[in-house]
């Protein structure tokens, strides 16, 4: 079988996905495991969808800015691309995404772009997402659908990492064909199991997760199926999550919660600032079991909340009515949200953004101000430039480290209607 070709480059920069973009006398090719400014030898691996791809073989000149990883499996697991840099280079690296998310918009040369990093880089996640296939339980490699059989991860919050061996003890010999396992933290030191099977199990798999359940550190398992029956579940397993201001929100298994809790405090209370809803009519899109609606729902005069997903407009309104707080949460598209008088939009898409809201709603332009969070900078970049040309632009950009060592950037936008 012939070698692959090696080749040398220099590293321009690195991309939103984490991976190197390095000039070689072949053009681009994106490598992971390369930091900029760095040289670098890599062998050409493929091409896809018009990008090249390569294998990093050797660093020729290290960047300042490199240092060894803390966990051993961060270069083939695919989950930390960023752990090779310092957080000073992390943080530029960064910031890069979000200037060039808004490059050449209105206001956005005029807006300087604020930062908020958190306060712990290891041991900071309260849940994650790791997949099985067959018996091997962990994180799927980078740009692969290949499961890494990863035994800890270093990024985890202790009762996840206590969960983690107690799940590969007790499910790995039983769990048949592909499918994905949820470990969320619930109060400060259970966690709650969501397992989502691809396949039809065995039997074996429903006795090992009751066998799972009655484990110390873990509060509740649920086991999901393609059937369309409900879920299996063996224990307690509602989420707890604790808020700042003492009263925790509450939703069930599997549902969306960030993932560094000191960072999203610092998150609610910058859009609550940025909101500025005191009196003020406000529609929230995306609004979950109400990490924001709770505190919005507090100041505005009304409060309309959009979510598609049925168990998070329940957890929601059960959230409001714990703080004796009113809004009207619906189940809806939030692409297509009640029309209606607001004086503020606030909205946190997933990662496919709200393209359609910018473009078909007749929700905007309207609304004098509009607060964006974003999870994903390039269709962050795209829905900007839809609002800026309806009328908006940018005044406040804040980015938040969420996610330390990743590539990924929770990021907060502002625009106002000009």
């Amino acid at each position: 079988m012939p070698s692959k070709p090696l080749v040398e480059g220099d590293v321009r920069a690195v991309g939103r996905g984490g991976d190197a973009v390095v000039e070689t006398p072949n053009g681009i090719v994106l490598v992971p495991g390369a930091l900029p400014g760095e040289r670098v030898e890599i062998a050409l691996t493929s091409s896809k969808r018009g990008a090249a791809r390569g294998h990093l073989t050797r660093v020729l000149r290290a960047a300042p800015e490199r240092q060894a990883p803390p966990c051993a499996d961060a270069l083939r697991c695919g989950g930390c691309p960023l752990m090779i840099a310092s957080p000073e280079l992390q943080r530029d690296i960064k910031r890069s995404f979000l200037r060039d998310a808004c490059r050449g918009l209105p206001g956005a040369s005029d807006t300087e772009i604020e930062w908020v990093a958190s306060t712990a880089t290891l041991a900071y996640r309260r849940r994650a997402r790791i997949a099985w296939h067959r018996g091997t339980i962990g994180y799927r490699q980078l740009h692969s659908k290949h499961v890494a059989d990863i035994r800890e991860c270093i990024v985890l919050v202790e009762p996840l990492r206590e969960a983690w061996s107690a799940v590969r003890e007790c499910l790995a010999s039983s769990l048949q064909g592909d499918g994905e396992i949820q470990l969320q933290l619930t109060g400060a030191d259970r966690v709650v199991v969501d397992l989502h099977a691809r396949a039809d199990q065995t039997p074996e798999l429903f006795g090992a997760c009751d066998a799972l359940s009655e484990r110390p550190i873990i509060a509740g398992v649920t086991l999901r199926t393609n059937d369309t029956g409900g879920p299996a579940t063996w224990g307690d397993t509602h989420v707890v999550i604790p808020m700042g201001e003492g009263v925790a929100l509450e939703g069930p298994a599997g549902t969306f919660s960030q993932a560094n809790d000191s960072i999203n405090a610092r998150l609610v209370d910058a859009v609550v600032e940025l909101a500025n809803a005191t009196g003020l009519r406000v529609l929230e899109l995306h609004s979950g079991i109400g990490n924001f609606t709770v505190r919005l729902a507090a100041e505005a005069k009304t409060l309309v909340a959009v979510e598609q997903d049925p168990r998070a407009v329940e957890a929601c309104q059960g959230n409001l009515k714990r703080r004796g707080l009113q809004a009207r949460v619906a189940v809806g598209d939030a692409s297509q949200p009640p029309k209606g008088r607001y004086d503020v939009l606030v909205l946190d898409p997933p990662r496919q953004g709200a393209r359609a809201l910018f473009e078909h709603s007749d929700v905007l332009p309207g609304p004098k101000r509009v607060v964006y969070v974003s999870c994903d900078t390039a269709t962050l970049a795209r829905d900007l430039h839809l609002a800026t040309a309806k009328g908006y632009r940018i005044d406040r950009l804040i980015g938040f480290d969420m996610f330390p060592h990743t590539a990924h950037l929770e990021s907060l936008v502002r625009l106002i209607r000009v």
